[in-house]
């Protein structure tokens, strides 16, 4: 003789609530999953830390207190962007400004794909033909990181 039991889960329910644990830390930039540190070259003097550990960037100490007028500056080697995580990432970039489309910075406005471990040297062209003196081109940039499919 053979008994079988069967049960079946209805699956009406209303609510279900349960408490689990997470521990998550924040990391400064340097030491985050996405970490930014200013490059060992010269223009890495450009990038500055909060008192948060955030980095953002301070040209200040320009001379003249800004780039010349209808000309084309180029700014290379400000600061490296390593995926420290555990997936690929695509890294891409906003701006945000009275004169975003003055400033190119390259493929991350298009989106980057960074493997696990790699880095990404961040750099950028300003072109200020048809601005004055004064003028405001970036107030921010956004960098965005989304899991790569």
């Amino acid at each position: 003789m053979c008994a079988l039991a069967v049960l079946v889960a209805s699956g009406a329910f209303t609510s279900v609530s349960a408490e689990r644990s997470a521990e998550i830390d924040i990391a400064g930039d340097a030491s985050a999953l996405l970490s930014m540190v200013p490059h060992e070259g010269p223009n890495g003097a450009y990038v500055k830390e909060d008192e948060h550990g955030a980095l953002y960037l301070d040209f200040s100490e320009f001379a003249a207190g800004g780039v010349n007028i209808d000309a084309v500056t180029v700014i290379r080697d400000i600061c490296v962007i390593t995926n420290n995580g555990t997936r690929a990432v695509m890294l891409r970039l906003e701006k945000e400004g009275d004169n975003p489309d003055a400033v190119d910075f390259g493929d991350v406005e298009e989106g980057v794909l960074l493997h696990v471990g790699e880095s990404y040297v961040f750099s950028f062209t300003i072109y200020s033909a048809g601005l004055s003196r004064g003028d405001n081109i970036l107030r921010k940039v956004h960098l965005i990181a989304n899991a790569a499919l």
